[in-house]
This record gives structure tokens, sequence and C-alpha cells, in this order.
């Protein structure tokens, strides 16, 4: 049995976007092989999408190519059709839910509080695999990012959250973040609440978050974590909204495939392969 802790229930994976779906799809396979069986089923969620109808064809054609015995595309566009009981049972059986990215906004404004949401939390809590790219990730957390300019983000105020799906406590995840250079966005949250952990997530490339309070990272790129219960001071409560931000302190982790960090003790893990200085 999944051991209990204050991060997360079932099984959950963040992908940063931009995830290789036509060459070696490491990522993708690496979602697969976390479901565990090779006969599976897939429900695929493409609301956060402009598109959802072509967004969904998209992971149709990836799913089939990954073997997939069944793949359920749901193009939730309402808040009638999210509280559809029967489109939310659709969901019941599936072994990995997808939530393809788009915009995290229109994901929680539509889902949040609905019935499809209430089966995909208690999927998740059933030992379902959920997983999510992009927009599809962001809204794991209690605390989701949904706006702020890159360059501003450390200007106090420019960074917008709401409440995200609450999958996992404690961590805000950013995506496209090497791309896109969001790094000041994840300290600014994590200034004005070091109990948080910034989880800043490249393009191909994804954390697993396991039942043991670690994650792992997965995938071509970067995972930046941003970790600010050493912060020793800020000028955060002092300035006026827009007034740029001093901190003191922060934690930068920077890990790639094969790398860790444990959540309950804040602490870097390196792989087992690899030579390590001291005891750790």
């Amino acid at each position: 049995m999944m051991e209990t802790n204050p991060f997360f229930l079932g099984r959950l994976i963040a992908i940063g976007g931009n995830e290789d779906k036509e060459n070696e799809l490491l990522v993708l396979k690496r979602v697969i092989r976390e479901i565990g069986k090779p006969d599976y089923k897939v429900g695929v969620i493409a609301t956060a999408s402009e598109d959802p109808e072509q967004r969904g064809q998209d992971y149709q054609q990836v799913f089939t190519t990954l073997g997939a015995s069944e793949i359920k595309i749901l193009t939730i566009k309402t808040r009638a059709q999210a509280n559809d009981k029967t489109l939310a049972k659709t969901l019941e059986d599936v072994d990995l839910i997808f939530f393809t990215g788009g915009d995290q906004l229109r994901l929680t404004t539509i889902l949040g509080g609905s019935k499809t949401l209430a089966v995909i939390q208690d999927r998740l809590e059933a030992g379902a695999l959920i997983a999510g790219t992009s927009a599809g990730a962001a809204v794991f957390s209690d605390t989701m990012i949904y706006e702020g300019e890159s360059e501003d983000g450390l200007f106090k105020g420019s960074v917008l959250t709401t409440s995200g799906f609450g999958f996992v406590k404690n961590i805000v995840f950013d995506t496209h973040f090497m791309a896109r250079g969001r790094i000041g966005r994840l300290v600014q949250i994590v200034t004005t609440n070091p109990t948080c952990i910034g989880f800043g997530i490249g393009e191909d490339s994804g954390v697993v978050l396991k039942g043991d309070g670690t994650v792992e990272v997965i995938g071509t790129g970067q995972v930046i974590i941003v970790d600010g219960s050493d912060i020793a001071h800020s000028n955060i409560m002092d300035i006026k909204p827009g007034g740029p931000i001093a901190v003191e302190n922060v934690r930068i982790h920077s890990l790639v495939d094969g790398y860790g960090y444990d959540f309950k003790k804040r602490r870097f893990l390196i792989p087992s392969s690899q030579p390590i200085g001291e005891d750790r």
C-alpha cells in the first residue's frame, strides 16, 4: 500500500511541456512504464487547449503508437459538460489520466469543483496514474501560477496565482521553465510563502512524484527547484506593488534525468550510479 504523506495521494507525473511525441518519446515512454501493465486504458483531458479536438487527436495518435488498448478523449468545453455524470464515469476504469497543455485557467474554471474532477481525484486516490504537460501539470498543485511575465518575476505582485486542483500540497509547478526564463516567478512565490517549494520544469522533461515523498527527474532537459526554507530576510512586506524584491538565501537546485529530491528532508538526491563525495 502506498505510504500516506503530506504531499500527494496516488501517482503523479508533471511534464514541462513540448515533450517529444515523434522520435524517442523518452518522457511519454516513462509515463507508460509507470502504469505498470501492458494492457492499459488512457483518458485524455484536452480542456486546456483552445482546439481540444485537434489536441485530442494528437494524443490519440501518440498513445496508439505507445500501445494503449483503449483511448478516451474528453474535449470538455463547458461547466455543464464537466458536471455530466455519464461523461465523468468514462474515467472510472482508465489506468492513466492525461491532461494536455493549453491554458491552466481554462482547466480550473471549467473543471474545478465538477463531477469530472471528483472522479479524477477518486481515481488518483485509488492508485491510477495522472500525468499532465504544461498547463496540465501547472494545475496539480494547491497554489497555481496562471499569469506573470518572466522578466517581471521579481517585482512584487507581478505573479498571479489561484487555487489549483490540489493533487499535491506545498509545491508550485512552473513549466517551459528554461525556455521562458521563469526563475523570478518561483523566487517570488517562495519569498511570499517559504512553505512552498517551487518546481520549474524544462521542456521535454518531467518529474515523477512518488508515494515516499520523493521525486525523480526524467527527460532530456532540466528541473530547477527553488527552496525558500532558509530565507533569512526579504523586503516583500515593505515595498509597494511593482517594487523590486530583495531576498536573502534562496536555495536553488538544478536536476537532470535520474536525479531526485526528498520533500520531507528538502534534500538533493544523487543517482546511485554517481560517485558521492560525502555522506549524504
